[in-house]
């Protein structure tokens, strides 16, 4: 027995070798599996990381990395985050015939795979047919009459930002104008599609500036959002098990917030019914 100590013994360190190797290799396959799909159809991009892909590429923001991309890459390039694929398209040519002329072909976004309901729901999510269906139910609030009754509230918002720009101008102090524009979008949609009348710049803790701050707010450089492009297998369905307080609270108070406008909206359509002699308008 003692005779046969040093061959199983070197049997057992060539299995945990070899178990290392196999899954060391299998590691590498992973980590890089992914990254061939944008070069198999001639796409440029930029050197993919193991399991992070291009995230670091975008440490700078999207806006100025999105601009070098297409500097470097070309009108029509890609990239990875995570191990999901994207591809930027930059020619007026080729965006006008993806969002035009061959728009049916265009209809579905990226699969979501950690938002729940409500927001399965809206059209951001919804994919063929069914994101068809309810895309034709919303095109005629988009008309031509309706969209001129959005002038006025736009135009309120329009006010709002250039006072708000005036006085940075009269300080003569850098600013940041992309917060300005943002609050100035946040504006716009809180008071056309929520009626909510807010100034998001004056009022950074209104409940709804601060909903809307919360439900865009997204770090690609958070340690859990990393895990979850690098291990999506894993971490998506050990998050679906967790509850989520934030997405919770987020969900509650844009339904409550939705509800509270259908109401208001209602209550006009009922008083516009009526004459102040109590008789109701023939329509």
């Amino acid at each position: 027995a003692c005779s046969n100590f040093p061959v199983r013994l070197l049997t057992l360190h060539l299995r945990i070798f070899v178990n290392s190797a196999v899954a060391g290799s299998a590691q590498r396959g992973y980590s890089t599996s992914a990254f061939s799909k944008l070069s198999r159809v001639g796409i440029r991009h930029p050197p993919p990381l193991p399991f992070i892909g291009n995230l670091l590429f975008f440490h700078e923001g999207f806006w100025e990395s999105h601009t070098k991309l297409i500097a470097e890459y070309g009108p029509v390039c890609g990239y990875y985050i995570g191990r999901q694929m994207f591809v930027v398209v930059s020619s007026p040519e080729m965006i006008k015939q993806i969002l035009v002329t061959d728009f049916s072909n265009f209809t579905n976004r990226t699969k979501p795979n950690l938002i729940s309901k409500p927001m399965l729901d809206s059209i951001l999510c919804l994919r063929d047919d069914r994101w068809k269906y309810v895309r034709s139910l919303l095109t005629p609030a988009f008309s031509d009459t309706k969209l001129k009754e959005m002038t006025p509230l736009i135009n309120q918002a329009c006010d709002i930002l250039l006072c708000n720009l005036k006085v940075y101008a009269d300080s003569g102090k850098a600013f940041d104008i992309q917060r300005c524009y943002n609050c100035f979008t946040l504006d716009v949609v809180g008071s056309v599609a929520f009626g909510t009348e807010v100034d998001s710049q004056k009022n950074p803790d209104d409940p709804f500036v601060k909903n809307c701050r919360r439900f865009f707010e997204m770090s690609l450089f958070k340690p859990l959002l990393i895990l979850i492009l690098s291990f999506p297998f894993i971490m998506i369905p050990l998050l679906r098990i967790f509850p989520n307080k934030k997405q919770k609270e987020l969900n509650g108070f844009f339904i409550k917030t939705i509800k509270n406008a259908i109401v208001y909206r209602h209550q006009q359509d009922a008083a516009e019914l009526y004459v102040p002699s109590g008789k109701i308008v023939n329509t």
